[in-house]
């Protein structure tokens, strides 16, 4: 072939080689966007407060998916999708978002806000191997002995019922050795920084976002208001993970103690990334909402007597007044875990998950998914289904009770606890804790409307707070032991 036939052959692949490299891509982008996308509002002010509900307003309307394109973001509200999308399809959707405003509150050495990656899986896999349900077991001393002080508080000062904290508590126990109650400063700053944590990812903070070089200007220069949460966080979350981990490894050394912290601080002496995932497994933990779950049972139980009633003759006939539940008769008492489950549906203490992301283009139900997208499961609306749950803003545990299957399901059908491969890594012990005190409530305590002082039964409204972290809002009770014998019982078990 002559040479300037060769040259025009090859200018003519190279023509050619350009022309694919661009147009394909064009074409490939031009046929996603010629997809759908789900159906949604138009330019929607998502609100602040109660956003749960508005989200299922939104899914009445358009259905399963709702779509906000403003926000790219992909709102969940059946479980049937949010099974299908979270779970089996977790491949795609197990990303979480990590905006300026997390990053700079410290949310990247958080666990569960961590992006999905190798660092992600191997801090996953560390976590799980100390608090999957096998080694469940090995809480249950100090579950018995945090839940058994709760008793003993709620008799001994009722009126601060609504301040007598037990989730901090027991982490601090089962993890540090440490005894910790709810007005040390430790289990303080465990709350104040978890609430700090919980505005930094799910408030908005526009100008950080907009505007990143702000980050190095001073908290008082115009629109940095955002550093003083940002900065509080950050710092609260270093000292969450570093001072009680120095503590119980102190207090190991010294034989004043030892505790599972410590031990595997000491088995990952010298290795640096082993030693992170031990500090960072006390901070994972603390952003568990046990206690707001125990919260709303108490008000439960007050507000429905009668359900009260019929656990407790559940509770009497099956273990009698001489002792307080065990682990082992929970699956002696299906209308306790009725009543368990009906809290956890009715009440999740996280309304709406925290976002996936997805990290590629999917389709579903005929619809375009896009790459970064924001998927949110409603678990509010997930688990108010009239078509899975009839009258459900009801509260009737007879639901899971004559279920066909009863109530003693996977604890994967409790969907407060997330979906995926970015459920709560600490649901065995959650999920223990929970049911171990709405068992020992039972079978010690009588909850009741409280009275004024002309006699007569003060309302309770029932409300709740209407931000991130849901739990009951103050309210007057009555709480006192069944009879003689169960307020010896409390204090009895409480001295051990």
């Amino acid at each position: 072939m002559a040479p300037a036939s060769s040259f025009l052959v090859l200018s003519g692949i190279a023509v050619i080689a350009v022309a694919l490299r661009y147009l394909f891509p064009r074409r490939r982008q031009s046929f996603l966007e010629s997809k759908s996308y789900p159906p949604g509002p138009k330019s929607p002010s998502i609100p602040t407060l109660d956003v749960w509900v508005q989200f299922q307003e939104w899914g009445r309307e358009y259905g399963d998916l709702v779509y906000i394109h403003e926000n790219n973001m992909l709102i969940l509200n059946t479980a049937q999708v949010a099974v299908d999308l979270l779970e089996r399809r977790a491949r795609i959707y197990s990303d979480r978002a990590m905006t300026n405003m997390m990053k700079l509150s410290g949310s990247e050495s958080v666990f569960s806000l961590q992006r999905y990656s190798d660092k992600w899986r191997g801090n996953r896999k560390f976590f799980q191997q100390h608090f999957r349900k096998s080694a469940s077991s090995h809480f249950y001393t100090a579950q018995y002995r945090k839940t058994h002080q709760f008793l003993h508080n709620l008799i001994n000062v009722p009126e601060e019922f609504m301040h007598h904290t037990m989730s901090v508590g027991l982490i601090y126990a089962v993890l540090y050795g440490l005894d910790v109650g709810s007005e040390d400063p430790l289990a303080q700053k465990a709350v104040e920084t978890m609430h700090l944590l919980a505005q930094a990812v799910n408030q908005s903070f526009p100008t950080i976002e907009r505007f990143p070089w702000l980050r190095f200007m001073p908290s008082w220069f115009p629109g940095c208001g955002f550093q003083q949460v940002a900065n509080k966080c950050a710092q609260g979350i270093k000292e969450v993970d570093t001072i009680p981990f120095d503590i119980a490894v102190n207090n190991l050394k010294t034989g004043k103690g030892t505790s599972l912290i410590a031990e595997l601080a000491l088995e990952s002496e010298g290795d640096p990334i082993n030693l992170a995932r031990v500090k960072a497994m006390g901070t994972a933990s603390f952003l568990g909402k046990t206690m707001s779950s125990i919260a709303s049972f108490l008000l439960a139980m007050t507000q429905h007597p009668d359900i009260q009633s019929k656990a407790q003759a559940e509770i009497d006939h099956v273990i009698g007044r001489d002792r307080l539940p065990t682990f082992e008769d929970r699956q002696s008492l299906p209308y306790v875990e009725s009543i368990y489950r009906e809290i956890m549906r009715m009440h999740p203490p996280i309304p709406v998950d925290t976002a996936h992301l997805s990290t590629e283009d999917d389709f579903y139900r005929g619809y375009h998914v896009p790459k970064g997208c924001q998927v949110i499961a409603n678990i509010w609306s997930i688990n108010r289904d009239p078509n899975v749950f009839p009258d459900p803003d009801k509260f009737m545990p007879e639901r899971f009770l004559n279920s066909p299957i009863g109530p003693f399901t996977n604890i994967n059908d409790i969907y407060a606890f997330g979906f995926g491969r970015r459920v709560c890594a600490g649901r065995h012990m959650a999920d223990n804790t929970i049911w171990l005190t709405v068992a020992s409530v039972l079978a010690t305590l009588n909850l009741r409307n409280a009275k004024d002082d002309a006699g007569n039964e003060v309302d309770i409204p029932g409300e709740y707070t209407r931000t991130f972290l849901r739990h009951p809002l103050p309210y007057r009770s009555s709480i006192t032991p069944r009879d003689l014998q169960a307020r010896e019982l409390i204090f009895a078990t409480a001295r051990e």
